[in-house]
């Protein structure tokens, strides 16, 4: 056995680990206030409303819908919902495709019977010199 350390393997290589808060750095006991102030005296607040209906739609998509997809459009359809705001999703097929670990001709497919289903519609076909793709993204089929 040698003297040198063993090198923790939970850790990745030449990561750090930080040194543990000392008492005064910890937070007080208590309810915290979780909005920030720049962002409560910029008028900004966290929309609870918006947060529920998010959760409605999901839910109704998980109850409904989900059962019907392949993985790769469940992929996709997630990731759109993830990146909607107000219902339209502005990303790439290629960066849906790194985040859900697909390949990119796998995402154009999965868009494709998404849309044929009625859970996407594609509002403007981004690509070279045509900007980003943007997407209706919808819980459920609408005629």
């Amino acid at each position: 056995m040698s003297d040198t350390p063993q090198t923790d393997r939970r850790h990745a290589r030449g990561a750090k680990v930080l040194p543990p808060l000392e008492c005064s750095q910890r937070p007080a006991d208590g309810p915290t206030d979780t909005v920030p102030t720049a962002r409560r005296q910029k008028g900004h607040n966290t929309h609870p409303k918006r947060t529920t209906e998010r959760w409605g739609i999901l839910n109704q998509f998980v109850d409904v819908v989900m059962v019907d997809l392949s993985p790769r459009e469940l992929k996709v359809w997630l990731v759109l919902f993830r990146d909607s705001k107000n219902g339209i999703a502005q990303t790439s097929q290629g960066y849906i495709a790194k985040r859900a670990g697909l390949r990119r001709p796998t995402v154009s497919a999965a868009i494709a019977a998404l849309e044929a289903r009625g859970l996407i519609r594609t509002i403007h076909a981004g690509g070279l010199n045509r900007g980003i793709s943007r997407y209706e993204v919808r819980a459920a089929a609408i005629p």
